[in-house]
């Protein structure tokens, strides 16, 4: 391959091709001429001297007759002729004479010569004296013939050779046709593809560049050429930015074609760098030695952009820009294999926000995606750069720490804890407060696989929500882990088997109301028990976290609305009426989606009237899914039943949603009721919610109020029921004269 200015040269194959042609009508020329005069020549200087050896010859003999006969040998005609038709004359092709001094011819042969014809005159000599001549005359017909046959063969040869040239000249100008075709073909070809393409010799000089690579590297054909390689085509690394070598000196010495390493740039003349992909290639000659190369490369600046882009969606979270759940197991995989064999330590956070869904409930889901935002930025600004934090989905995220010592862990964990505790969330002139449950597990040599790492650190998380929420729980033995594990799975069964032998009983403790004025009408609380195999009482704190984790909730609470309607009318008859029974859902109730309609089915079934029933949910199960929770209330209570908000105060916003949940009870958490009379801040906290509750219309009720002076303190700070030990401890439900 050659410069642009080079591809394709016709005009000098044309004038190359006139010269050959004119040297070749010369030969020929040179050679119908000369055959033709040269052998005329040959044959008349021949055709002379042999006349002139048989004149001499003729001359000889006549001078011996002169000699004798001085004076007579003119009249001696006879003999005369005689000597000149002897040998050596040719009789048929030669004519002879003798002519004395006077000019008069003595004698002659008979036989005339045909014109044109060669003559050679030999004197004759008496004592000296010139006396006469011998003319022999030879015709010419004989070497003009044969001069005409060279001249024909001549002709002949000399057309043969100007035919021989003139086939190689179109021969020659095909090829050359063929050639600038090809070459044309090749010219525009590399300027319309779509590649860039540079040529260089063997010394990697710059030969020619295509309009697209002049467009990629700044360089144009005339400036670029005859300029090192490495001065046009400058490579780097696009993570280090470092130069990288050329392909092209690589394919040289191999012999072979070659590529570039992935992630390599351009280094535009400008300073601008683009991602290109590339093949370089050695140009052979005939004897297989490279006299040059050819390099090959376009732009894979999107294709690599977009290429980088789907690897980032799909190691990454689209919403903060941590890594995803499949990212951060890779990585836990990875963690997990060094520390196998190794003394080195890591450890992994299992993270789940509480009280998230209030954000998103009350102030809508753009509000709980910013909060995430603000989160993963608060989150990663307390971590280690060697550290990974992950969006594992929803409200859960997980961090990994890499080369941790646990006691480390244990530090950034609290300290990831408090970060998060301390945000006050802002939203449209609303503020929030949240927490967070960390499960904190070590990864070590003896660790057995990311599965067991990702159910260990879930149920260190899943203790710190039973503890009370916004926690750090380390992950205990795997004996003592798997011991609980198998009382839950043994409670499962028996729990099952309870529910289908109608083995569950139910207690209740009553309501005392504090106004002076008194409360018209009993209320009482419903409270669950499980009659072993062998006929023991179970209190529900041994069986509740298994029916909780396999999911049998749903059907207690069903069994329990069940019982409690079919003996309301009974309860009625034995406390007196009016009568309210409170009845206790559990969060994984709420979102049953027909557990309204079940209520409402057994309300007509044993005629249950407006208020006689009150449900209670705990604050935790409101807020975890506000909005179905909101929604199941205002069904429920269109059937004139009541609710109360169980164990209020034990989240950290609980006012924030409040006024979104249509209740009629707010029950005081006991753990701000059982120390009132001793502890100011339970006392404050205690009055804040009655008062609160006030203003919203709600009536109030104080737990664990187990001593006359916490009733007291109940009844002065205007608590309006006050419910524990205090007032009556839990009795099996009484039973109507009559009804066995």
């Amino acid at each position: 391959m050659r410069s642009a200015g080079t591809i394709g040269t016709p005009v000098a194959a044309a004038s190359r091709s006139r010269l050959v042609f004119v040297l070749a009508w010369a030969v020929s020329v040179s050679i119908a001429l000369a055959l033709p005069v040269t052998y005329f020549g040959i044959g008349y200087a021949a055709l002379v001297s042999a006349l002139r050896t048989k004149a001499e010859v003729k001359a000889e003999m006549i001078n011996e007759l002169v000699s004798h006969s001085p004076d007579l040998w003119r009249f001696q005609g006879h003999r005369l002729k005689e000597i000149l038709v002897r040998f050596p004359l040719d009789p048929e092709q030669d004519a002879a004479q003798i002519v004395d001094a006077s000019g008069v011819v003595v004698a002659e042969t008979d036989h005339l010569v045909a014109a044109p014809a060669a003559a050679h005159a030999v004197a004759l000599h008496d004592s000296g004296e010139v006396v006469g001549q011998v003319v022999l005359r030879k015709s010419l017909r004989g070497v003009l013939a044969f001069t005409a046959l060279a001249g024909l063969l001549g002709l002949l040869l000399a057309g043969t050779v100007l035919g021989t040239v003139r086939a190689l000249r179109i021969r020659e100008r095909r090829a050359a046709d063929a050639l600038f075709e090809d070459q044309e073909r090749a010219r525009v070809t590399l300027h319309c593809i779509g590649d860039a393409v540079i040529t260089i010799d063997r010394q990697e000089t710059i030969e020619y560049l295509n309009p697209v690579a002049e467009a990629l590297t700044g360089w144009t054909l005339a400036e670029a050429a005859g300029q090192p390689l490495a001065s046009v085509l400058r490579l780097i690394d696009e993570d280090t930015m470092e130069p990288v070598q050329n392909p092209m000196a690589q394919a040289l010495r191999d012999g072979k074609a070659g590529s570039l390493a992935p992630h390599v740039s351009l280094l535009r003349r400008d300073g601008s760098a683009v991602a290109i992909d590339d093949s370089a290639a050695p140009i052979h000659d005939r004897d297989g030695k490279a006299i040059g190369g050819v390099l090959v490369f376009h732009d894979v600046t999107a294709a690599r952009s977009m290429t980088q882009r789907i690897t980032w969606a799909a190691t990454h979270d689209s919403l903060t820009g941590l890594v995803n759940r499949r990212e951060f197991e890779s990585r836990v995989d990875a963690a997990l294999a060094s520390a196998r064999g190794s003394a080195i330590t890591h450890a992994l956070c299992y993270m789940d926000l509480d009280q998230f869904k209030v954000v998103n409930d009350t102030a809508g889901h753009a509000a709980g995606d910013a909060l995430l935002k603000e989160l993963s930025l608060l989150l990663l600004d307390r971590l280690r750069k060697s550290d990974t934090l992950a969006r594992l989905g929803g409200d859960e995220f997980g961090v990994l720490l890499e080369g941790c010592p646990f006691e480390r862990a244990e530090l950034i964990a609290a300290d990831l804890l408090a970060a998060v505790r301390d945000l006050r969330f802002s939203w449209e002139s609303k503020s929030f407060a949240v927490g967070v449950s960390i499960g904190l597990v070590p990864i070590t040599s003896e660790s057995a696989s990311r599965t067991d790492i990702f159910a260990a650190a879930d149920s260190a998380c899943y203790s710190a929500k039973e503890q009370g929420r916004n926690r750090v729980c380390t992950f205990r033995s795997a004996g003592v882990e798997l011991a609980d594990r198998r009382r839950d799975m043994n409670w499962a069964g028996r729990i099952g088997s309870a529910l289908q032998e109608d083995r569950f009983v139910l207690y209740y403790q009553p309501y005392r109301a504090l106004a002076k004025e008194g409360e018209s009408g009993n209320h009482i609380e419903i409270l669950l028990r499980l009659v072993d195999e062998e006929g023991n009482l179970v209190l529900p704190g041994s069986f509740i976290p298994a029916a909780e984790r396999y999911n049998l909730m749903p059907s207690i609470d069903r069994w329990v609305i069940r019982a409690t309607f079919s003996r309301y009318h009974e309860l009625v008859a034995c406390l007196g009426a009016p009568l309210t029974c409170a009845v206790n859902l559990s969060g994984t109730s709420l979102g049953d989606e027909d557990l309204a309609q079940y209520i409402g089915e057994q309300a007509r079934l044993f005629a249950i009237g407006p208020g006689a029933i009150c449900f209670e949910i705990t604050e935790t199960a409101a807020i975890n899914d506000l909005r179905r929770a909101t929604r199941f209330i205002k069904a429920v209570k269109e059937l004139g039943f009541l609710f109360a908000l169980d164990d209020f105060g034990s989240g950290s916003s609980s006012f924030g949603y409040l006024k979104n949940l249509p209740v009629d009870f707010l029950k005081i958490d006991g753990a701000f009721v059982q120390d009132i009379a001793t502890d100011p801040l339970d006392r404050a906290m205690a009055e804040t919610i009655n008062r609160i509750g006030h203003l919203m219309g709600l009536k109030t009720i104080g737990e664990f109020a187990e001593t006359d002076g916490v009733i007291e303190e109940l009844r002065a700070m205007g608590v309006d029921y006050a419910q524990g030990y205090g007032i009556q401890v839990p009795q099996p439900l009484p039973v109507a004269a009559g009804i066995s």
